[in-house]
Protein backbone atom coordinates (compact mmCIF):
# COMPACT_ATOMS: atom_id res chain seq x y z
CA UNK A 1 0.00 0.00 0.00
CA UNK A 2 2.92 2.34 0.70
CA UNK A 3 4.18 1.75 -2.85
CA UNK A 4 0.74 2.61 -4.26
CA UNK A 5 0.58 5.78 -2.16
CA UNK A 6 3.92 6.95 -3.57
CA UNK A 7 2.85 6.23 -7.14
CA UNK A 8 -0.27 8.39 -6.85
CA UNK A 9 1.10 11.31 -4.80
CA UNK A 10 1.25 14.79 -6.36
CA UNK A 11 4.56 16.50 -5.60
CA UNK A 12 2.88 19.93 -5.55
CA UNK A 13 0.20 19.33 -2.92
CA UNK A 14 1.86 16.20 -1.47
CA UNK A 15 -1.55 14.51 -1.46
CA UNK A 16 -3.27 11.80 -3.50
CA UNK A 17 -3.64 12.87 -7.14
CA UNK A 18 -6.90 14.56 -8.04
CA UNK A 19 -7.74 14.32 -11.78
CA UNK A 20 -4.19 13.12 -12.61
CA UNK A 21 -2.46 14.30 -15.79
CA UNK A 22 0.88 13.46 -17.40
CA UNK A 23 3.20 16.04 -18.99
CA UNK A 24 5.86 15.71 -21.67
CA UNK A 25 8.65 14.47 -19.40
CA UNK A 26 6.45 11.66 -18.05
CA UNK A 27 5.79 12.99 -14.53
CA UNK A 28 2.27 13.24 -13.11
CA UNK A 29 0.40 15.94 -11.17
CA UNK A 30 -3.11 16.98 -10.21
CA UNK A 31 -4.60 18.94 -13.10
CA UNK A 32 -5.73 21.69 -10.75
CA UNK A 33 -2.39 21.90 -8.93
CA UNK A 34 -0.38 22.14 -12.14
CA UNK A 35 -2.72 24.67 -13.73
CA UNK A 36 -2.67 26.84 -10.61
CA UNK A 37 1.10 26.62 -10.30
CA UNK A 38 1.79 27.50 -13.92
CA UNK A 39 -0.76 30.35 -13.85
CA UNK A 40 1.24 31.94 -11.02
CA UNK A 41 4.50 31.86 -12.97
CA UNK A 42 5.41 34.72 -15.25
CA UNK A 43 9.08 35.18 -16.09
CA UNK A 44 10.12 31.83 -14.69
CA UNK A 45 8.66 29.86 -17.61
CA UNK A 46 6.91 26.50 -17.51
CA UNK A 47 8.89 23.50 -16.30
CA UNK A 48 8.36 20.21 -14.48
CA UNK A 49 8.55 20.58 -10.71
CA UNK A 50 10.32 17.24 -10.33
CA UNK A 51 12.96 17.21 -13.09
CA UNK A 52 12.82 20.90 -14.13
CA UNK A 53 12.46 19.96 -17.82
CA UNK A 54 10.78 22.63 -20.01
CA UNK A 55 7.10 21.79 -20.71
CA UNK A 56 4.20 23.08 -22.78
CA UNK A 57 1.22 24.24 -20.76
CA UNK A 58 -1.28 22.92 -23.29
CA UNK A 59 0.04 19.32 -23.17
CA UNK A 60 -1.51 17.94 -19.98
CA UNK A 61 -2.74 14.43 -20.86
CA UNK A 62 -5.35 12.67 -18.65
CA UNK A 63 -4.02 9.43 -17.14
CA UNK A 64 -6.78 6.79 -16.77
CA UNK A 65 -4.40 4.21 -15.24
CA UNK A 66 -3.42 6.53 -12.42
CA UNK A 67 -7.05 7.49 -11.84
CA UNK A 68 -7.88 3.81 -11.24
CA UNK A 69 -5.00 3.48 -8.78
CA UNK A 70 -6.23 6.57 -6.94
CA UNK A 71 -9.67 5.03 -6.59
CA UNK A 72 -8.15 1.83 -5.12
CA UNK A 73 -6.10 3.78 -2.59
CA UNK A 74 -8.99 6.05 -1.63
CA UNK A 75 -11.20 3.01 -0.97
CA UNK A 76 -8.50 1.50 1.29
CA UNK A 77 -8.00 4.75 3.20
CA UNK A 78 -11.70 4.92 4.03
CA UNK A 79 -11.36 1.56 5.77
CA UNK A 80 -7.96 2.10 7.45
CA UNK A 81 -6.49 5.62 7.70
CA UNK A 82 -2.76 5.75 7.07
CA UNK A 83 -0.47 6.89 9.94
CA UNK A 84 1.47 10.11 9.57
CA UNK A 85 4.85 8.40 9.65
CA UNK A 86 7.11 6.22 11.80
CA UNK A 87 7.52 7.73 15.24
CA UNK A 88 5.71 10.93 14.24
CA UNK A 89 6.06 13.62 16.91
CA UNK A 90 2.94 15.57 17.92
CA UNK A 91 4.84 18.58 19.29
CA UNK A 92 5.46 21.50 16.91
CA UNK A 93 9.26 21.37 17.04
CA UNK A 94 11.87 24.05 17.67
CA UNK A 95 15.41 24.95 16.58
CA UNK A 96 18.08 23.08 18.55
CA UNK A 97 21.79 23.87 18.45
CA UNK A 98 23.91 20.96 17.27
CA UNK A 99 27.27 22.74 17.12
CA UNK A 100 28.54 25.80 18.96
CA UNK A 101 31.91 27.56 19.05
CA UNK A 102 33.88 28.14 22.21
CA UNK A 103 36.05 31.18 22.90
CA UNK A 104 38.99 29.61 21.05
CA UNK A 105 36.91 28.90 17.91
CA UNK A 106 36.75 25.16 18.62
CA UNK A 107 33.58 23.45 17.44
CA UNK A 108 31.62 21.70 20.20
CA UNK A 109 29.08 19.05 19.18
CA UNK A 110 26.03 18.61 21.42
CA UNK A 111 25.61 14.84 21.13
CA UNK A 112 22.35 14.85 23.09
CA UNK A 113 20.79 17.36 20.68
CA UNK A 114 22.13 15.39 17.73
CA UNK A 115 20.54 12.23 19.13
CA UNK A 116 17.18 13.97 19.55
CA UNK A 117 17.21 14.99 15.89
CA UNK A 118 18.65 11.88 14.23
CA UNK A 119 18.16 8.92 16.57
CA UNK A 120 14.78 9.43 18.24
CA UNK A 121 11.16 9.76 17.18
CA UNK A 122 11.48 7.05 14.52
CA UNK A 123 14.27 8.86 12.64
CA UNK A 124 16.99 6.51 13.89
CA UNK A 125 15.74 3.61 11.76
CA UNK A 126 14.49 5.67 8.80
CA UNK A 127 16.21 7.15 5.73
CA UNK A 128 16.80 10.89 6.09
CA UNK A 129 16.88 13.90 3.79
CA UNK A 130 18.74 16.89 5.22
CA UNK A 131 18.17 20.26 3.56
CA UNK A 132 21.07 22.52 4.53
CA UNK A 133 21.99 26.08 3.57
CA UNK A 134 25.49 27.54 3.53
CA UNK A 135 26.74 30.94 2.44
CA UNK A 136 27.90 34.30 3.73
CA UNK A 137 26.16 35.76 6.74
CA UNK A 138 22.98 37.83 6.72
CA UNK A 139 21.76 36.86 3.25
CA UNK A 140 18.45 35.26 4.22
CA UNK A 141 19.39 31.62 4.89
CA UNK A 142 17.23 31.33 8.02
CA UNK A 143 14.47 33.33 6.29
CA UNK A 144 14.26 30.74 3.52
CA UNK A 145 14.32 27.81 5.95
CA UNK A 146 11.36 29.29 7.80
CA UNK A 147 9.28 29.29 4.61
CA UNK A 148 10.36 25.70 4.03
CA UNK A 149 9.00 25.01 7.52
CA UNK A 150 5.66 26.52 6.55
CA UNK A 151 5.45 24.39 3.41
CA UNK A 152 6.40 21.18 5.23
CA UNK A 153 3.82 21.90 7.93
CA UNK A 154 1.06 22.14 5.31
CA UNK A 155 1.66 19.12 3.05
CA UNK A 156 -2.00 18.88 1.99
CA UNK A 157 -2.36 22.50 0.90
CA UNK A 158 -3.07 22.69 -2.83
CA UNK A 159 -2.56 26.42 -3.37
CA UNK A 160 -0.25 29.14 -2.09
CA UNK A 161 -2.05 29.48 1.25
CA UNK A 162 0.77 27.48 2.92
CA UNK A 163 2.80 30.70 2.85
CA UNK A 164 0.66 32.05 5.70
CA UNK A 165 -1.46 35.13 6.35
CA UNK A 166 -0.47 38.51 4.94
CA UNK A 167 0.27 39.94 8.39
CA UNK A 168 1.73 36.77 9.95
CA UNK A 169 5.27 37.33 11.35
CA UNK A 170 7.88 34.81 10.24
CA UNK A 171 8.87 32.39 13.02
CA UNK A 172 11.08 29.32 13.39
CA UNK A 173 14.81 29.74 12.95
CA UNK A 174 16.04 33.05 14.35
CA UNK A 175 16.70 35.67 11.69
CA UNK A 176 17.21 39.43 11.24
CA UNK A 177 17.93 41.67 8.28
CA UNK A 178 20.99 43.40 9.77
CA UNK A 179 24.75 42.95 9.95
CA UNK A 180 24.83 41.12 13.30
CA UNK A 181 25.27 37.38 13.33
CA UNK A 182 22.19 35.51 14.55
CA UNK A 183 22.90 31.84 13.92
CA UNK A 184 26.00 30.81 15.87
CA UNK A 185 27.29 27.41 14.80
CA UNK A 186 24.88 24.83 13.40
CA UNK A 187 21.18 24.53 14.22
CA UNK A 188 18.56 21.99 13.15
CA UNK A 189 14.79 21.78 13.46
CA UNK A 190 14.02 19.26 16.21
CA UNK A 191 10.98 17.75 14.49
CA UNK A 192 11.28 15.64 11.33
CA UNK A 193 8.76 16.05 8.54
CA UNK A 194 7.65 12.74 7.05
CA UNK A 195 7.20 12.43 3.28
CA UNK A 196 6.31 9.29 1.31
CA UNK A 197 8.65 7.49 -1.11
CA UNK A 198 8.51 4.23 -3.02
CA UNK A 199 10.47 2.56 -0.21
CA UNK A 200 8.56 3.99 2.74
CA UNK A 201 8.62 7.21 4.73
CA UNK A 202 11.58 9.60 4.66
CA UNK A 203 12.37 11.97 7.51
CA UNK A 204 13.13 15.47 6.19
CA UNK A 205 15.16 17.73 8.49
CA UNK A 206 16.21 21.35 8.04
CA UNK A 207 19.72 22.54 8.96
CA UNK A 208 20.86 26.14 9.38
CA UNK A 209 24.61 26.88 9.39
CA UNK A 210 26.30 30.13 10.33
CA UNK A 211 28.15 31.69 7.38
CA UNK A 212 30.91 29.12 7.13
CA UNK A 213 33.13 31.48 5.12
CA UNK A 214 32.54 34.74 7.03
CA UNK A 215 35.59 36.96 6.73
CA UNK A 216 36.04 37.39 10.51
CA UNK A 217 36.14 33.64 11.05
CA UNK A 218 39.53 32.00 10.67
CA UNK A 219 39.95 29.57 7.81
CA UNK A 220 40.28 26.52 10.05
CA UNK A 221 36.89 27.19 11.66
CA UNK A 222 35.37 27.71 8.22
CA UNK A 223 36.68 24.37 6.98
CA UNK A 224 35.39 22.57 10.07
CA UNK A 225 31.95 24.12 9.59
CA UNK A 226 32.01 23.14 5.92
CA UNK A 227 32.94 19.57 6.82
CA UNK A 228 30.05 19.28 9.28
CA UNK A 229 27.68 20.93 6.80
CA UNK A 230 28.61 18.30 4.21
CA UNK A 231 27.75 15.48 6.64
CA UNK A 232 24.52 17.26 7.59
CA UNK A 233 23.26 17.64 4.04
CA UNK A 234 21.83 15.54 1.25
CA UNK A 235 20.30 18.63 -0.41
CA UNK A 236 22.84 21.47 -0.22
CA UNK A 237 21.90 25.06 -0.98
CA UNK A 238 24.65 27.61 -1.61
CA UNK A 239 23.06 30.98 -0.86
CA UNK A 240 24.57 33.78 -3.00
CA UNK A 241 23.87 37.50 -3.24
CA UNK A 242 23.29 39.34 -6.57
CA UNK A 243 25.29 37.05 -8.90
CA UNK A 244 27.96 34.37 -8.77
CA UNK A 245 31.42 35.98 -8.67
CA UNK A 246 35.02 34.85 -8.20
CA UNK A 247 34.74 34.97 -4.41
CA UNK A 248 31.73 32.63 -4.55
CA UNK A 249 33.60 30.24 -6.84
CA UNK A 250 36.62 30.29 -4.51
CA UNK A 251 34.25 29.46 -1.66
CA UNK A 252 32.69 26.64 -3.70
CA UNK A 253 36.13 25.31 -4.69
CA UNK A 254 37.12 24.96 -1.04
CA UNK A 255 33.76 23.50 -0.05
CA UNK A 256 33.84 20.85 -2.81
CA UNK A 257 37.43 19.91 -1.85
CA UNK A 258 36.38 19.59 1.80
CA UNK A 259 33.31 17.53 0.79
CA UNK A 260 35.47 15.15 -1.26
CA UNK A 261 37.86 14.54 1.62
CA UNK A 262 35.03 14.04 4.12
CA UNK A 263 33.33 11.71 1.64
CA UNK A 264 36.47 9.58 1.32
CA UNK A 265 36.98 9.45 5.08
CA UNK A 266 33.40 8.56 5.95
CA UNK A 267 32.24 6.60 2.92
CA UNK A 268 29.76 9.18 1.61
CA UNK A 269 28.90 10.71 -1.74
CA UNK A 270 30.59 14.15 -1.52
CA UNK A 271 27.72 16.37 -2.73
CA UNK A 272 24.50 14.62 -3.63
CA UNK A 273 22.57 17.68 -4.78
CA UNK A 274 23.65 21.31 -5.05
CA UNK A 275 21.46 24.37 -5.61
CA UNK A 276 23.03 27.73 -6.39
CA UNK A 277 20.35 30.05 -5.06
CA UNK A 278 21.10 33.58 -6.28
CA UNK A 279 19.26 36.24 -4.27
CA UNK A 280 18.53 39.87 -5.25
CA UNK A 281 19.02 39.09 -8.96
CA UNK A 282 18.62 42.12 -11.24
CA UNK A 283 20.84 41.44 -14.29
CA UNK A 284 18.05 40.13 -16.52
CA UNK A 285 14.24 39.81 -16.44
CA UNK A 286 14.40 36.02 -16.69
CA UNK A 287 14.14 34.52 -13.20
CA UNK A 288 13.63 31.13 -11.59
CA UNK A 289 14.91 27.87 -13.05
CA UNK A 290 15.06 29.15 -16.62
CA UNK A 291 17.16 32.17 -15.70
CA UNK A 292 19.24 29.99 -13.41
CA UNK A 293 20.11 27.62 -16.24
CA UNK A 294 21.27 30.56 -18.35
CA UNK A 295 23.37 31.95 -15.52
CA UNK A 296 24.86 28.52 -14.78
CA UNK A 297 25.80 28.16 -18.44
CA UNK A 298 27.51 31.58 -18.28
CA UNK A 299 29.42 30.55 -15.14
CA UNK A 300 30.69 27.34 -16.71
CA UNK A 301 31.57 28.78 -20.11
CA UNK A 302 32.69 32.36 -19.38
CA UNK A 303 33.98 32.25 -15.79
CA UNK A 304 35.50 28.77 -15.55
CA UNK A 305 36.21 27.05 -18.87
CA UNK A 306 37.35 30.22 -20.67
CA UNK A 307 40.27 30.67 -18.28
CA UNK A 308 43.35 28.55 -18.82
CA UNK A 309 44.32 27.03 -16.55
CA UNK A 310 40.95 26.86 -14.77
CA UNK A 311 41.25 28.57 -11.38
CA UNK A 312 38.48 26.48 -9.82
CA UNK A 313 38.49 23.00 -11.40
CA UNK A 314 36.57 21.34 -8.58
CA UNK A 315 33.85 24.01 -8.73
CA UNK A 316 33.60 23.50 -12.50
CA UNK A 317 33.25 19.76 -12.07
CA UNK A 318 30.55 20.17 -9.41
CA UNK A 319 28.57 22.68 -11.48
CA UNK A 320 28.72 20.42 -14.55
CA UNK A 321 26.89 17.58 -12.83
CA UNK A 322 23.22 16.88 -13.49
CA UNK A 323 22.63 17.10 -9.74
CA UNK A 324 23.60 20.81 -9.68
CA UNK A 325 21.00 23.53 -10.34
CA UNK A 326 20.79 27.30 -10.26
CA UNK A 327 17.75 29.39 -9.36
CA UNK A 328 17.44 33.18 -9.61
CA UNK A 329 15.35 35.06 -7.05
CA UNK A 330 14.70 38.82 -7.30
CA UNK A 331 15.08 41.54 -4.66
CA UNK A 332 12.47 40.91 -1.91
CA UNK A 333 11.45 44.55 -1.51
CA UNK A 334 12.56 47.41 0.69
CA UNK A 335 10.17 46.57 3.51
CA UNK A 336 11.76 43.14 3.95
CA UNK A 337 15.27 44.60 4.01
CA UNK A 338 14.37 47.45 6.38
CA UNK A 339 13.51 45.45 9.49
CA UNK A 340 10.38 43.58 8.41
CA UNK A 341 9.25 40.54 10.37
CA UNK A 342 9.11 38.50 7.16
CA UNK A 343 5.43 39.19 6.49
CA UNK A 344 3.99 38.37 3.09
CA UNK A 345 2.51 41.84 2.73
CA UNK A 346 6.02 43.33 2.78
CA UNK A 347 7.28 41.25 -0.18
CA UNK A 348 7.46 42.32 -3.78
CA UNK A 349 5.12 40.30 -5.98
CA UNK A 350 7.91 38.85 -8.16
CA UNK A 351 9.83 37.79 -5.07
CA UNK A 352 6.75 36.16 -3.57
CA UNK A 353 6.15 34.18 -6.77
CA UNK A 354 9.80 33.08 -6.93
CA UNK A 355 9.83 32.09 -3.26
CA UNK A 356 6.62 30.07 -3.65
CA UNK A 357 7.92 28.35 -6.78
CA UNK A 358 11.35 27.51 -5.33
CA UNK A 359 10.05 26.21 -1.99
CA UNK A 360 7.29 24.16 -3.64
CA UNK A 361 9.74 22.58 -6.06
CA UNK A 362 12.27 21.79 -3.34
CA UNK A 363 9.76 20.22 -0.96
CA UNK A 364 8.21 18.26 -3.83
CA UNK A 365 11.57 16.63 -4.62
CA UNK A 366 12.89 16.20 -1.05
CA UNK A 367 11.98 12.52 -0.88
CA UNK A 368 14.32 11.88 -3.83
CA UNK A 369 17.35 13.21 -1.94
CA UNK A 370 17.89 10.84 0.97
CA UNK A 371 21.39 10.60 2.44
CA UNK A 372 23.42 7.90 0.65
CA UNK A 373 26.79 6.26 1.13
CA UNK A 374 29.34 5.90 -1.68
CA UNK A 375 27.74 2.59 -2.75
CA UNK A 376 24.28 4.08 -3.20
CA UNK A 377 22.85 2.60 0.01
CA UNK A 378 20.50 4.74 2.10
CA UNK A 379 21.71 5.82 5.54
CA UNK A 380 19.45 5.85 8.57
CA UNK A 381 19.47 8.64 11.11
CA UNK A 382 21.45 6.50 13.56
CA UNK A 383 24.10 5.64 10.97
CA UNK A 384 24.54 9.28 10.01
CA UNK A 385 24.71 10.39 13.66
CA UNK A 386 27.57 7.93 14.24
CA UNK A 387 29.57 9.48 11.37
CA UNK A 388 29.00 12.99 12.71
CA UNK A 389 30.17 11.97 16.19
CA UNK A 390 33.22 10.34 14.64
CA UNK A 391 34.12 13.55 12.79
CA UNK A 392 33.66 15.56 15.99
CA UNK A 393 36.06 13.21 17.80
CA UNK A 394 38.66 13.67 15.05
CA UNK A 395 38.34 17.46 15.36
CA UNK A 396 38.95 17.23 19.12
CA UNK A 397 42.08 15.11 18.68
CA UNK A 398 43.51 17.17 15.79
CA UNK A 399 42.68 20.73 16.78
CA UNK A 400 45.23 22.18 14.34
CA UNK A 401 44.67 19.76 11.48
CA UNK A 402 42.06 21.69 9.50
CA UNK A 403 43.92 24.73 8.20
CA UNK A 404 43.22 23.70 4.57
CA UNK A 405 41.47 20.89 2.71
CA UNK A 406 44.87 19.29 2.02
CA UNK A 407 45.82 19.45 5.69
CA UNK A 408 42.43 17.98 6.55
CA UNK A 409 43.15 15.06 4.20
CA UNK A 410 46.43 14.46 6.07
CA UNK A 411 44.55 14.60 9.38
CA UNK A 412 42.05 11.98 8.23
CA UNK A 413 44.89 9.78 6.94
CA UNK A 414 46.80 10.01 10.21
CA UNK A 415 43.69 9.21 12.21
CA UNK A 416 43.10 6.10 10.09
CA UNK A 417 46.69 5.00 10.82
CA UNK A 418 46.14 5.47 14.56
CA UNK A 419 42.79 3.68 14.44
CA UNK A 420 44.34 0.70 12.62
CA UNK A 421 47.05 0.46 15.29
CA UNK A 422 44.45 0.48 18.08
CA UNK A 423 42.38 -2.14 16.27
CA UNK A 424 45.40 -4.37 15.63
CA UNK A 425 46.40 -4.14 19.29
CA UNK A 426 42.88 -5.15 20.33
CA UNK A 427 43.05 -8.16 17.99
CA UNK A 428 46.45 -9.13 19.40
CA UNK A 429 45.16 -9.02 22.98
CA UNK A 430 42.04 -10.96 22.03
CA UNK A 431 44.15 -13.71 20.45
CA UNK A 432 46.40 -13.93 23.51
CA UNK A 433 43.37 -13.97 25.76
CA UNK A 434 41.87 -16.85 23.78
CA UNK A 435 45.08 -18.88 24.00
CA UNK A 436 45.39 -18.27 27.73
CA UNK A 437 41.99 -19.87 28.27
CA UNK A 438 43.68 -23.20 27.48
CA UNK A 439 45.83 -24.41 30.37
CA UNK A 440 48.57 -25.96 28.21
CA UNK A 441 48.99 -22.84 26.05
CA UNK A 442 48.91 -20.47 29.01
CA UNK A 443 51.58 -22.35 31.02
CA UNK A 444 53.96 -22.21 28.05
CA UNK A 445 54.31 -18.42 28.50
CA UNK A 446 54.84 -17.06 32.00
CA UNK A 447 53.74 -13.47 32.88
CA UNK A 448 57.25 -12.08 32.46
CA UNK A 449 57.55 -13.51 28.94
CA UNK A 450 54.05 -12.23 28.09
CA UNK A 451 55.06 -8.76 29.28
CA UNK A 452 57.98 -8.82 26.83
CA UNK A 453 55.63 -9.85 24.00
CA UNK A 454 53.31 -6.95 24.83
CA UNK A 455 56.20 -4.51 24.91
CA UNK A 456 57.38 -5.69 21.50
CA UNK A 457 53.85 -5.49 20.07
CA UNK A 458 53.40 -1.91 21.31
CA UNK A 459 56.82 -0.87 20.05
CA UNK A 460 56.12 -2.39 16.63
CA UNK A 461 52.76 -0.60 16.30
CA UNK A 462 54.23 2.76 17.28
CA UNK A 463 57.06 2.36 14.78
CA UNK A 464 54.57 1.46 12.05
CA UNK A 465 52.55 4.58 12.84
CA UNK A 466 55.63 6.79 12.57
CA UNK A 467 56.37 5.33 9.14
CA UNK A 468 52.81 5.52 7.78
CA UNK A 469 51.71 8.87 9.18
CA UNK A 470 52.17 12.03 7.13
CA UNK A 471 53.68 14.77 9.25
CA UNK A 472 53.41 12.63 12.42
CA UNK A 473 52.51 14.50 15.62
CA UNK A 474 54.38 13.35 18.71
CA UNK A 475 51.49 14.33 20.98
CA UNK A 476 49.22 11.89 19.13
CA UNK A 477 51.84 9.14 19.22
CA UNK A 478 52.34 9.72 22.95
CA UNK A 479 48.59 9.46 23.52
CA UNK A 480 48.52 6.21 21.52
CA UNK A 481 51.46 4.85 23.52
CA UNK A 482 49.66 5.60 26.77
CA UNK A 483 46.50 3.92 25.47
CA UNK A 484 48.34 0.77 24.36
CA UNK A 485 50.29 0.59 27.64
CA UNK A 486 47.14 0.96 29.71
CA UNK A 487 45.38 -1.81 27.80
CA UNK A 488 48.47 -4.06 28.00
CA UNK A 489 48.74 -3.62 31.79
CA UNK A 490 45.05 -4.42 32.24
CA UNK A 491 45.45 -7.57 30.14
CA UNK A 492 48.63 -8.62 31.94
CA UNK A 493 46.93 -8.40 35.33
CA UNK A 494 44.22 -10.79 34.15
CA UNK A 495 46.76 -13.01 32.42
CA UNK A 496 48.92 -13.33 35.54
CA UNK A 497 45.97 -14.38 37.70
CA UNK A 498 44.87 -16.90 35.09
CA UNK A 499 48.42 -18.29 34.81
CA UNK A 500 48.57 -18.72 38.57
CA UNK A 501 45.22 -20.55 38.67
CA UNK A 502 46.33 -22.92 35.90
CA UNK A 503 49.64 -23.58 37.66
CA UNK A 504 47.98 -24.32 40.98
CA UNK A 505 45.42 -26.60 39.36
CA UNK A 506 48.20 -28.88 38.07
CA UNK A 507 50.03 -28.88 41.40
CA UNK A 508 52.88 -26.61 40.42
CA UNK A 509 54.06 -24.60 43.41
CA UNK A 510 54.38 -21.18 41.95
CA UNK A 511 53.15 -18.98 44.82
CA UNK A 512 55.46 -16.05 45.35
CA UNK A 513 57.44 -16.80 42.18
CA UNK A 514 54.47 -16.11 39.92
CA UNK A 515 53.46 -13.05 41.86
CA UNK A 516 57.01 -11.74 41.63
CA UNK A 517 57.09 -12.29 37.89
CA UNK A 518 53.67 -10.64 37.56
CA UNK A 519 54.63 -7.57 39.55
CA UNK A 520 57.92 -7.33 37.73
CA UNK A 521 56.19 -7.56 34.37
CA UNK A 522 53.63 -4.87 35.22
CA UNK A 523 56.15 -2.44 36.59
CA UNK A 524 58.60 -2.85 33.75
CA UNK A 525 56.09 -2.53 30.90
CA UNK A 526 56.01 1.30 30.60
CA UNK A 527 59.79 1.52 31.02
CA UNK A 528 60.48 -1.17 28.45
CA UNK A 529 58.10 0.45 26.00
CA UNK A 530 59.97 3.76 26.17
CA UNK A 531 63.45 2.20 25.98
Amino acid sequence: MEQLREDVTCSICLDVLNDPVSIECGHNFCRGCLSTHWSQISAQGHCCLECWAPCSRDRMIPDARLRNQVEKLTEHLREEPEPQGPGAQPEPGRPVQLVCLDEEENLILDEEALSRCLEQGGVGDAPVCLVSIIGVKRQGKSFLLNYLLRRLRSPDTRDGSWMGQEDEPLEGFEWRRDTNRVTKGVWAWSQPFWVPTQRGQVAVLLVDTEGSMDIERNKETSIKLSALSMLLSSYQILNISNEVNDADLEYLEIFVHVAEEVGKAFGLEPIQHLDLLVRDWSNSPVLGAEGGEQHLRHIRQEMLKARSPCKHPKALEALSRNSSRCYLMPFPGERITMGSKGRLRDMGENFRESLRDYVTTLVGSASQHVQMDRHGEMLTGTQLAAKIKNLSDVMKKHRSGFSSPCQMAITFHNQRVLDRASADHAVFLKEKDGLSQQMVDCLKVDPSAMAEQLVEQCRSLLERCREEMKEPEETLLTALEEELTREAKTFLETYGKRYQRHAISVGVAVGGVVLGLLCGGLESLPLLLRS
